[in-house]
């Protein structure tokens, strides 16, 4: 994509409905889908005859897939563009997702979400690639924090909603799969309309990267291995958490809308903070010291778990969960400014770090899970320590970035790493 292509949509109004899009998307397509499952858990348990750790994988699987393909989709944005790439992504998410309604054991239920997250681990990556095309370097922190509080949402709803309104209304966890398909289809021909087409360089040929030249240049950028490093202790705290939270406090007797409605405090905090923290962040121009903190705040407040009890519970929860998505969310735009990751390699960055993020996100809940058998509360320790994990890593390990982006220059780079 040229540079002057960049600077036209950079100064366009029209970014500001594009931003919408792409907040909206991981709402309906992502957000919203996945975590209408964790309060279905016990009901598709029981009519799968799954065990608690076969449920972890399936919670798991995802963040599995996430590990490969948000590599590949990121360069296949850079290579042929975030409108084509969302499209594809966003019909193909909804297309295999109808296919999870049909499981009838454990062996089908895991191949089914495998297929769906295959295409699903690839939006993430383009949204956040499509922030840094349509958005300056001094609004890429508020754009990023737009588009988390469209995950947000979704992760607020849908334990909100799942059994209490979606479920009802449909008549089974089958149809409530299939509805959620057919969004993220709809969602893709929107996409289709909304989204101009890409114009050509005036060369007449556009910059492509290969898959090999992408990982090539990304790998050697030392401090997108830390923020990716980091993102897999958070990620590994969060997905394990969220899975087996409403699933504990059924067992230790909680009601099961309550159980299902506490996950929502964690959310709703969230949302309701990810858009002003990351203005903050853009304002203040640090992005380092905020993930430090937040990084911290999850894994206390998610270690503390295993030893609070009664209603403290839920105000711990909605507590923990305010910096949730703003953590994301500058997490997301720190690694778009990483010296020496230029809009060439935007797509390529962004699914790298987000490979090694879904690692955490794949061993977590099972092994988080499987701690229950020396008790019920002892995933959360280990939740909490992955926490731990990703302080360390970001207050030790992250270092200031020394040289010029080619994108936005070495202010920008000083932003990211709060040392301006």
């Amino acid at each position: 994509m040229s540079t002057t292509s960049i600077a036209l949509k950079q100064t366009s109004s029209y970014r500001w409905v594009m931003l919408i899009l792409c907040a909206l998307t991981p709402l309906s397509v992502v957000t919203l889908p996945n975590m209408s499952l964790p309060p279905l858990f016990a009901t598709i348990s029981r009519d799968l005859s799954l065990s608690l750790v076969e449920i972890g994988m399936i919670w798991g699987v995802v963040s599995f897939t996430g590990i490969f393909f948000a590599l590949i989709g990121g360069t296949l944005g850079d290579r042929f563009g975030t409108r084509n790439t969302l499209f594809a992504t966003c019909f193909l998410t909804g297309l295999f997702g109808l296919t999870r309604s049909f499981a009838v054991d454990f062996t089908t239920l895991l191949l089914a979400a495998l297929s769906f997250g295959v295409f699903q681990a690839i939006i993430p990556v383009m949204l956040f690639k499509l922030a840094r095309e349509w958005f300056p370097p001094e609004q890429l922190g508020t754009a990023s924090g737009v588009i988390s509080a469209g995950f947000a949402g979704g992760l607020m709803l849908g334990p909100l909603l799942s059994t209490s309104v979606i479920l009802p209304a449909l008549g089974g966890w089958r149809q409530v799969l299939m509805f959620y398909g057919a969004v993220a289809i709809a969602m893709s021909l929107v996409w289709l309309v909304v989204h101009p087409v890409d114009r050509q360089p005036e060369s007449g040929r556009p910059v492509r990267v290969s898959l090999r030249d992408g990982l090539r240049h990304v790998v050697r950028l030392r401090n997108l291995w830390i923020l990716g490093i980091a993102g897999l202790g958070i990620n590994a705290c969060f997905q394990g958490f969220s899975g087996y939270l409403p699933t504990y406090l059924k067992t230790i007797g909680w009601a099961d809308l309550d159980a299902d409605r506490s996950l929502a405090a964690f959310f709703v905090t969230s949302l309701s903070a990810v858009v002003p923290l990351s203005i903050l962040s853009d304002r203040l121009r640090l992005r380092r010291g905020f993930l430090i903190f937040a990084a911290l705040v999850l894994s206390i407040g998610i270690g503390s778990l295993s030893i609070i009890e009664g209603t403290v519970i839920v105000l711990v929860i909605a507590a923990t969960g305010s910096v949730f998505d703003s953590f994301m969310a500058i997490l997301n735009a720190s690694v778009l400014e990483v010296d020496g990751v230029s809009d060439v390699y935007a797509g390529t960055a962004i699914g790298f770090a987000t490979m090694i993020r879904n690692l955490g996100g794949t061993f977590s809940p099972p092994v988080g899970n499987s701690l229950t058998a020396i008790g019920l509360n002892v995933p959360f320790l280990f939740w909490g320590a992955m926490g731990l994990f990703a302080v360390i890593m970001l207050a030790f390990a992250l270092k200031s970035d020394k040289g010029a982006m080619p994108h936005t220059g070495s202010k920008t780079a000083a932003w990211a790493n709060g040392t301006e």
